[in-house]
């Protein structure tokens, strides 16, 4: 099926994007999206052949058609957010979940406070809260000052990465035995 659709043999669709017309079989994007089927058959004329959407770029609907015959979707830096919001637009949730992923991965200090954004302006909370999560580590060192060690220790104990306890010492590979322990070693030498 991958062949007819990028040969526009068969086809019965036309799906326009800024002004690129993709040539497209009914079904796929039926597969695809609850939106292509409403579309197709419901918000249109029985006889409509071509369909325009607005909103999209061309290069993003060309990536979303093609993820309907292959499975298969580039994400990188530049197109993820175009790609994320239109995937949201057509209702395509397996795109929207693999970008969502992508910039999960790919979450750092430098680009949190856009991801917060982005997530924040389209109602995803989990990316919103990992992107808020970051940003609050990350407030002391974009501040340029250094953190309190009771705000590391917090984290510490919220991450599970072990903290100290009160009242005993640390047993670590590397502690040198105590005064107490060496004599000890060597009255029974």
């Amino acid at each position: 099926m991958k062949y007819y659709g990028y040969s526009g043999l068969l086809c019965d669709v036309i799906v326009e994007a800024g002004g690129v017309q993709f040539y497209t079989h009914r079904q796929a994007l039926w597969d695809l999206s609850i939106y292509f089927r409403v579309l197709t058959s419901r918000w249109s004329r029985p006889d409509q052949v071509v369909y325009t959407i607005p909103g999209v770029a061309p290069n993003i609907m060309r990536s979303i058609i093609q993820y309907a015959y292959s499975k298969r979707i580039r994400i990188t830096r530049r197109n993820v957010q175009d790609l994320l919001v239109a995937a949201d637009y057509l209702f395509v949730n397996d795109i929207v979940h693999l970008c969502k992923r992508f910039l999960e991965k790919r979450l750092c200090p430098q680009n949190c406070r856009d991801v917060r954004t982005l997530a924040s302006t389209h109602c995803w909370p989990d990316l919103h809260h990992q992107a808020s999560l970051m940003m609050e580590c990350s407030l002391p060192y974009q501040l340029g000052v250094s953190a309190p060690s009771a705000y590391f220790q917090r984290q510490a104990i919220l991450l599970g990465v072990g903290c100290y306890s009160s009242g005993r010492r640390r047993q670590t590979p590397y502690t040198r035995p105590t005064e107490r322990n060496s004599t000890r070693t060597r009255n029974r030498a």
